[in-house]
């Protein structure tokens, strides 16, 4: 069963943290060893030579109607022929065999150095030392290619809880906190927008930080569940371009924001394999992982309204608490009849236009007939969709 976090690191940052330098190949052959010492008359040889040719004269005399006296001389004559070349090579293949075992200590002296001096070249390239900069070159090459954000002005509205944990983002990591960036979707008129993207300007390292609810506050559709289709298009799309994609619940930054920004350096120290960023981070405890909810479990937890009822950190508990006392409070006044004009039928209206509904979404339309607000993630059917974007949607883009 997944958990959150959920930490997603492309393959080319992977292979590049495993990676290990080449190591030289061994080509010096090795020496041979002087034959034995040559002979001035190789009378087994000549032996052979006239056993064979004994038998074989027949045959030949038979076959090609030549006088076996004839091929006897002929065979006499080449095998002499070879005994006295035997001879009178005999002092060049003497000196030449002298040559090479005066020369074998020597060779298989200079090959032993040669392996020795391999074997430490590959000590050398294997050593720890060579591993930390060979990998760290690597996934500088591998970075300078990750697909940087194409736009600044997206158009997704924060909650509350991204809005707290964008402070924490901000304290730990100064200056490489980004929101509203865009990424454009080939084929889409609606770019991807990461709710925070850590940016590392010269190590060219992106990160996409995700907040992950269990549905959609205003709605109660379940939302990033096991097994989302949606999701996992999304973090594909990310980790295609070189992104890292961390997701975490929102109850995890709700309740443990330090802790959250210490799996971002956590995951920032494995990447670089640099730990220093962790020394700020020692006195916060380690985030507790929480199982992904399906989709049917999203369902019974709109139905509870556990976004309403996250346990907090002391110093985060008043500001919560006030936050869900304020969108209340909103909640109200826009259902509340401004004069006594106002009748149900208006004030139901603005109910409506705001998609306050706190209901599970029914299931009298087939998802797969429905298409999705590109603003919010709600599923309309296609001829309310447009209606939707301009005057309902609760994130619709302000004009």
């Amino acid at each position: 069963m997944s958990q959150y976090p959920i930490i997603l690191i492309p393959g080319g940052i992977e292979r590049a943290k495993s990676a290990l330098p080449p190591v030289p190949i061994f080509t010096e052959p090795l020496p041979q060893q002087p034959g034995t010492k040559p002979q001035k008359v190789n009378n087994t040889l000549i032996a052979v030579e006239t056993a064979v040719a004994i038998p074989t004269i027949p045959v030949v005399s038979q076959l090609t109607s030549i006088p076996g006296w004839l091929l006897l001389l002929a065979a006499a004559g080449a095998i002499a022929g070879h005994a006295w070349h035997q001879i009178t090579t005999y002092p060049q293949r003497k000196q030449k065999h002298d040559g090479e075992v005066a020369d074998y200590p020597r060779k298989l002296e200079r090959y032993k150095q040669e392996e020795q001096e391999h074997q430490e070249k590959v000590k050398a390239a294997s050593s720890p030392e060579r591993v930390t900069e060979f990998r760290y070159k690597l996934l500088l090459e591998v970075l300078s290619q990750t697909v940087p954000h194409d736009g600044n002005s997206g158009v997704a509205k924060e909650g509350w809880a991204e809005a707290q944990f964008c402070n924490y983002l901000n304290r730990h990591f100064s200056g490489k906190i980004h929101k509203k960036l865009t990424l454009k979707i080939p084929g889409f008129d609606y770019p991807y927008s990461p709710d925070f993207a850590y940016i590392d300007q010269g190590l060219n390292l992106r990160i996409d930080i995700e907040i992950d609810e269990p549905y959609v506050y205003h709605t109660g559709k379940p939302t990033h569940y096991v097994e989302s289709s949606r999701d996992s298009k999304r973090n594909n799309f990310f980790i295609n371009k070189g992104w890292v994609v961390i997701r975490f619940s929102e109850e995890q930054i709700v309740r443990c924001p330090d802790s959250c920004c210490k799996t971002v350096a956590q995951v920032i120290a494995q990447v670089t394999e640099n730990n220093s960023i962790l020394n700020q981070f020692a006195s916060f405890s380690e985030l507790q992982p929480i199982k992904q909810w399906t989709e049917a479990e999203a369902v019974q937890m709109a139905a509870k309204r556990v976004r309403n009822n996250y346990p907090c950190q002391s110093q985060n508990k008043g500001l919560y608490e006030n936050s869900l006392i304020e969108t209340q409070q909103q909640i109200s006044l826009a259902l509340k009849p401004n004069s006594r004009a106002q009748n149900r039928g208006s004030a139901r209206a603005r109910h409506r236009a705001l998609n306050l509904s706190i209901s599970p979404p029914t299931n009298n339309t087939t998802l797969s007939s429905l298409v999705s607000c590109p603003y919010c993630g709600v599923k309309l059917k296609t001829t309310k969709l447009e209606l939707h974007k301009t005057d309902k949607c609760p994130k619709r883009p302000l004009l």
